[in-house]
């Protein structure tokens, strides 16, 4: 039986990073969604007077976030679905915070669509994806499996935009989309349904090239039925949807590029810009009427011409780009709602007025910002919020913080938590004492906690591995970090030296996985490490030598494993190709695609092997998920802002935390047996004057027997009644199971 362990983050003073890239409101209108480059989902209430309040933080992505979309009918399900760069996609319920479903395709998608009609369909309807790649892919909106493709029969190519065209007047519905070259392309769903369904080709009904490139919108105008909106970088047309004429054509200011439009009203549209301005036009001939004389290139002469009635204030020394949506709610309290994105996690909304109107003078009327929020206000709010627990660590002497963690690994066995930052540094500080200090006691951790302070790479740590934890044939002094600067380093964890740096002069290290226990090599220390160029290096920690380093995989890693008979690494990649390394040698032996390709990644799925993508299930259709419909999400609370994370199937599948944070109900659910047993710890270095002094440390007083509490395959269920500490939990502290078993 599959427990959760419900783990608690701690945040200091200063939030956490959250540069938007996508962002929608709910049909609600209760609830804003953002996605951000660092792969969080982040929700934030939207009061009835448009009060913005951040109120849950969801990790599950390992890459930026594209876009949002709903994934339901939102008054059944709240559900909406995020996708990511590398190919990722989520449900996620926006009042839970859970991730109802995930999966990993080879598409990158930029815009999706929801299409569900309750009276032809069944099931809980399509998610209408364009991206990356050509037409336009249906996936299931629950299984989050591909059903079918809209193709092309002339002009196939990828889509720029999308929007789903209802006609209420004869009850039919199309998917109007502009493709990368400017060609309008018309699929009739609503007759595609039964095709659809049983996987027949399925093409456009109408296809027409536009004058226009680099097409940023396409929107339907559902008050009349006619107008169809086309929105490109440097300018804004109206088209008559019966015949695809065009009506009217407004082009840009210098400098300005738009980025995206609505229709407000029958004859009314907003417009929007890259730098976060905005425009609402009045079209003045509510006729329509197409010239019948058109001029030479058989161009329609211009009949419509587009009024500026009003434009959106916004404040100075904003950060670029803006990402920028407009809702329109039909019930109470019936707003029209412009908001926006920023790259630095501000969120601003505008009230847009009913019936906009100019000044007495006919100039067009500013609209002022109604709400502007990001979640720094939201900590700078809270003035009595604790200290983060390594917040002094990474302070400069002026107090001014110079750096944050990226990532992060607590070693049960030492009871050492271990923080690598943006600049390089590596801290190693106590975990109990430090949890104890901040949660439980709120004392002063400046002058309580002992640290030391490794110094090595020059510039983030982007991973850290401390393989006794994970296999005692490893040395119990050896902690391993990864880096941007494509610097491995092995360091001496009670000493604080450096024992070994490996230059890969590769991409920046991404993440750093021990051998499997079945592959034995002389002394057994053999890690594998990879970096962001699709590279594997096969590091010999006691040799100190780096044994291979394979750089000739063109798509991600997606799986490793060794061959010990043959002595050989087996690479499969995310297009399903698979690489096969004589170690000895460095060579590359074969490489293999279509269904050989497939066999040897089958039999790897049957036998031990490393997972390179870390954070979400290898393949939605994998024979692990497929066995086990296990979903959860854990989340992450602190105040108003908490955090979820996609569930793990495998115990030793671990997720790395680029963070602020600890995991710290795996250090309380130890608590009470480490207080118990008489564990001989280094007495870690002290910070005097601006100098560390570390003692020196008997590595023979160590086990060489532990086992990280993470690798436990099975947990008991936590009774309440039970007794989990002399002292009182800390309110923010759920309870953990503290008995033999776990």
């Amino acid at each position: 039986m599959k427990v959760s362990i419900q783990a608690v983050a701690v945040w200091g003073k200063i939030a956490p990073s959250h540069s938007i890239t996508a962002i929608m409101i709910t049909d609600d209108q209760q609830t804003i969604v953002t996605g951000s480059q660092e792969g969080q989902i982040c929700l934030w209430d939207l009061s009835p007077e448009l009060k913005i309040s951040p109120k849950e933080i969801l990790f599950g992505h390992a890459a930026s976030v594209t876009c949002l979309a709903k994934a339901r009918e939102f008054e059944k399900q709240p559900y909406v679905v995020s996708a990511t760069e590398n190919g990722e996609m989520c449900v996620w319920n926006v009042t839970s915070g859970q991730c109802i479903e995930n999966a990993k395709l080879p598409y990158r998608h930029t815009a999706i669509c929801y299409y569900h009609c309750s009276f032809r369909m069944t099931g809980e309807g399509w998610l209408l994806c364009c991206g990356e790649y050509q037409d336009v892919l249906i996936i299931d909106a629950r299984t989050l499996s591909i059903l079918h493709t809209l193709s092309s029969s002339e002009s196939s190519d990828w889509i720029n935009c999308m929007c789903i065209v209802h006609s209420a007047r004869i009850q039919e519905d199309s998917l109007v989309a502009v493709s990368v070259t400017g060609v309008l392309k018309v699929w009739d769903l609503s007759s595609s349904l039964n095709s659809i369904q049983e996987r027949q080709s399925v093409c456009e009904k109408e296809s027409k090239p536009l004058d226009c490139v680099s097409c940023q919108a396409v929107r339907f105008c559902t008050y009349t039925e006619r107008l169809l909106l086309i929105v490109s970088s440097t300018c804004w047309q109206v088209y008559d949807y019966c015949d695809f004429s065009l009506l009217c054509t407004e082009f840009s200011k210098s400098g300005q590029f738009f980025a995206g439009g609505e229709v407000l009203a029958a004859y009314r549209l907003i417009i929007w810009t890259e730098d976060g301005h905005s425009y609402i036009y009045q079209l003045l001939n509510s006729r329509l009427s197409k010239s019948m004389y058109p001029t030479e290139g058989k161009v329609l002469k211009e009949t419509v011409c587009p009024h500026l009635l009003c434009f959106t204030g916004v404040k100075e020394n904003k950060s670029f780009p803006f990402v920028m949506g407009f809702v329109n709610e039909r019930k109470e309290p019936f707003y029209k709602v412009l908001f926006s994105g920023e790259a630095s996690g501000r969120l601003n909304l505008w009230h847009v007025p009913d019936v906009p109107v100019s000044t007495y003078d006919g100039s067009p009327k500013e609209i002022p910002i109604t709400a502007t929020w990001a979640l720094q206000d939201s900590f700078d709010q809270h003035c009595s919020m604790p200290e983060g627990i390594i917040d002094h660590l990474c302070a400069s002497n002026d107090g001014i913080a110079s750096a944050v963690v990226s990532s992060s690994v607590y070693i049960s066995s030492l009871d050492k938590l271990v923080c690598g930052c943006e600049d390089g540094k590596i801290f190693v500080t106590l975990g109990l004492k430090t949890a104890v200090a901040r949660l439980l006691e709120n004392i002063s951790l400046k002058d309580y906690l002992l640290y030391k302070v490794l110094n090595g790479h020059s510039s983030r740590v982007t991973s850290l591995l401390y393989p006794h934890d994970e296999s005692v044939r490893f040395d119990p002094s050896w902690l391993l970090s990864g880096g941007q600067d494509s610097v491995v380093i092995c360091w001496d964890i009670f000493t604080g030296s450096i024992l070994h740096r490996f230059s890969l002069q590769s991409g920046p290290v991404t993440q750093l996985l021990r051998s499997p226990e079945s592959y034995r090599l002389k002394d057994h220390s053999i890690v594998c490490c990879v970096c962001s160029d699709h590279s594997v290096a096969i590091l010999h920690l006691q040799k100190r030598v780096c044994l291979l380093h394979a750089r000739k995989h063109l798509f991600p890693v997606k799986k490793i494993k060794f061959d010990p008979v043959e002595n050989l690494l087996i690479v499969g990649c995310e297009d399903d190709s698979v690489y096969i390394w004589e170690i000895e040698t460095g060579t590359l032996e074969r490489h293999e695609t279509g269904e050989t390709a497939k066999a040897i990644l089958t039999s790897i799925e049957d036998s031990e092997y490393l997972v390179a993508d870390a954070l979400l299930p290898v393949s939605q259709d994998s024979k692990r998920n497929k066995s086990t419909g296990y979903k959860h999400s854990s989340s992450y609370k602190h105040g108003m802002v908490s955090g979820s994370s996609t569930h793990r199937e495998k115990s030793s599948d671990k997720i790395p935390v680029a963070m602020q944070a600890v995991l710290l109900a795996e250090v309380q659910r130890t608590m009470n047996t480490l207080r118990k047993m008489a564990i001989c710890r280094e007495p870690l270095g002290v910070v005097e004057n601006g100098s560390v002094s570390v003692l020196k440390h008997d590595k023979s007083s160590n086990s060489a027997n532990f086992q990280d509490v993470e690798d436990t395959p099975d947990r008991c269920v936590l009774d309440e009644s039970e007794n989990l500490d002399d002292t009182k939990p800390h309110p923010w502290i759920s309870k953990v199971c503290s008995c033999k078993l776990c």
